[in-house]
């Protein structure tokens, strides 16, 4: 059975000291003069204040360390469970946990291993401190429930089944088994299932609706920076590129739509000045058929779509 491992660091207390600093002789305080006086007072307050750092680096070395001990007597255990020595492999857990190594990981490998050589009131000990430790660490709970099922409690094997269940994701295999085994020992809750799982396919497909929705919205966002990027180098045509897409994206984006009828508008007036400039060319050259035609085109180059900007 494969399990899965998860590795929380445990804050170590600091250790606590006394420190005990003599009070100043009260006849030579009197004799000194005030600016000695105030060298003293300054001298004292640097000492103490150097005592107190030389005891917080030690305490932070001190926990640094019992952290990294209690970490390799966790590593080690894992090996020697790996190579199935067993004993072993529980007397490093043991001494990591001694040492304060809060990780639901150890502990339920421990209760594996205590289940193994059927010490079952202390493997029943090691998944429930798992599951205190982090009440989010999901393989004590179905390895608790297969404990109480194979001491023949029916009842408490149900209830860990199920929260096993609660906590884990449609579509986990140790999810979908835990269901299994829950319907074994109840089979009357497989309508509560069914409603269950409807209601969270149901906001499964809120959610990715939502996801979808914000997506959209941003590539919308970057398609129409990019526009008003291009419309400032006066780059129209790529500009109407980009807006286009945008508003494929936010077709109701009132503000994707002003800035597609501007760009529309820009574009219309540099073609009617082509065709006009043309035409005028054509008159001056006397081919006053090709200046028609030209002034035909120009009717053709202003927009159909009403272009009403905002000012």
């Amino acid at each position: 059975m494969k399990f899965k491992k998860e590795v929380h660091q445990r804050i170590p207390r600091l250790t606590q000291f006394k420190l005990d600093l003599p009070l100043p002789n009260l006849e030579i305080y009197i004799m000194l003069t005030t600016k000695k006086r105030l060298r003293i007072t300054s001298h004292n307050v640097i000492t103490l204040l150097l005592s107190f750092s030389l005891i917080t680096f030690h305490s932070n070395a001190f926990a640094g360390l019992k952290e990294k001990t209690a970490e390799e007597y966790r590593a080690k255990g894992l090996l020697e469970q790996q190579k199935g020595n067993l004993n072993s492999a529980l007397d490093h857990y043991t001494k990591a946990a001694a040492l304060g190594l809060e990780n639901p990981a150890v502990f339920n490998d421990m209760g594996i291993l205590y289940e193994q050589i059927d010490f079952n009131s202390k493997a029943e000990q090691c998944y429930r401190k798992a599951i205190q430790t982090d009440k989010q660490y999901l393989p004590s709970y179905i390895n608790l429930a297969y404990l109480y099922q194979k001491l023949g409690n029916p009842q408490q094997a149900f209830e860990y089944f199920k929260r096993r269940y609660e906590l884990g994701d449609l579509g986990d295999p140790w999810t979908e088994q835990a269901k299994e085994e829950l319907l074994k020992i109840r089979p009357e809750y497989i309508d509560w299932i069914v409603n269950r799982e409807a209601q969270q396919f149901q906001q499964q497909l809120v959610e990715k609706a939502h996801r979808e929705f914000y997506e959209r919205v941003k590539r919308s966002s970057e398609h129409y920076q990019k526009g008003e990027d291009f419309f400032q180098k006066e780059n129209y045509h790529q500009a109407l590129k980009e807006f286009n897409q945008a508003l494929a994206l936010s077709p109701q984006d009132s503000k994707i739509i002003e800035a597609r009828k501007k760009t529309i508008l820009e574009l219309s007036k540099i073609k009617i000045k082509e065709h006009s400039d043309l035409a005028i060319k054509m008159l001056n050259s006397g081919d006053s058929i090709s200046a028609k035609y030209e002034i035909q085109k120009m009717l053709t180059a202003v927009p159909k779509e009403p272009m009403i900007i905002s000012r």
